[in-house]
C-alpha cells in the first residue's frame, strides 16, 4: 500500500473539484500513475498539532511507502508528518516534497501575527501567540535537519519566502530544485512533477 498525502498553504485548503487547482491535480496525476492512495487534506494551522496525530493515527499499518506533499505552510507540514512518521514507524518508506515551503518557524512565527483570512471560506480571525506556540512546538518535536528525503521546489521570484533564504536553509537538508520567475503560489508545479516521478526524488522503481 502506497499513500500520498497533500496539504494546503496557510487560509488555503482543498477544492471540492480538484481540477479548480492545477497544482493540487498534477500531484493527484502523479498518484493515480504511480499507484498511490491520494489523500488531500486541508490543514487548518490553528489546530496543526491535532491534525498530526490525527493523521498519524489514520495510516494504515499495511502501508509500505508513504509520500507527504504540500504548498508553503503545507511543505512546512509535510518535512514534520515525514519525520514524525518515521520516529513511529522507523523502517517504513517515508519521503517528504514541497513547493516554497515554509520554514523555521521558531524564528518567523513572528510573521503571521495579526488579522488573517481564509482564501476559501472568506473566515476572517487574528493569528495569535497561540497559534504560533503550537506550530513552534510541532517544530521542536522533531530534527528538522534529519537525513530523510525531502524534495524542495521553489519559485525564484517567490513575493513571501525568499527564495535565497529558502537555498540557504534548506539546500543543505534537501534536493534542492529552483525555477526562474513565478511566484509564491508557485507555476512550476507541472516541471517540478516531471522531475520528480523521472526519479529526482521518486526513487522510481524501487
Amino acid at each position: 500500500m502506497k499513500l500520498l498525502f497533500y496539504f494546503n498553504g496557510l487560509n488555503s485548503g482543498i477544492p471540492g473539484d480538484l481540477g479548480e487547482n492545477p497544482k493540487i491535480a498534477e500531484v493527484e496525476g502523479l498518484a493515480r500513475r504511480q499507484g498511490f492512495e491520494f489523500i488531500p487534506l486541508s490543514i487548518d494551522y490553528r489546530k496543526a498539532e491535532q491534525h498530526c496525530e490525527d493523521i498519524l493515527g489514520r495510516i494504515d499499518p499495511d502501508a509500505e511507502y508513504v509520500l507527504f506533499w504540500g504548498s508553503s505552510m503545507g511543505g512546512w507540514f509535510a518535512r514534520i508528518m515525514q519525520l514524525r512518521l518515521a520516529a513511529v514507524r522507523p523502517g517504513l518508506r517515508v519521503e517528504a516534497a514541497a513547493y516554497n515551503p515554509a520554514f523555521d518557524l521558531s524564528e518567523h512565527n513572528h510573521l503571521l501575527l495579526g488579522p488573517q483570512e481564509h482564501k476559501l471560506s472568506l473566515e476572517k480571525y487574528d493569528w495569535t501567540p497561540e497559534f504560533s506556540a503550537g506550530l513552534v512546538r510541532l517544530e521542536q518535536s522533531v530534527d528538522y535537519d534529519a537525513d530523510l528525503p525531502y524534495t524542495v521546489y521553489v519559485d525564484r521570484e517567490d513575493e513571501v519566502i525568499d527564495a535565497s533564504m529558502s537555498e540557504s536553509r534548506l539546500g543543505p537538508i534537501a534536493r534542492f530544485v529552483v525555477y526562474e520567475g513565478g511566484s509564491h503560489s508557485f507555476e512550476h508545479y507541472r516541471e517540478a512533477v516531471e522531475d520528480f516521478e523521472n526519479g529526482c526524488g521518486f526513487h522510481a522503481g524501487q
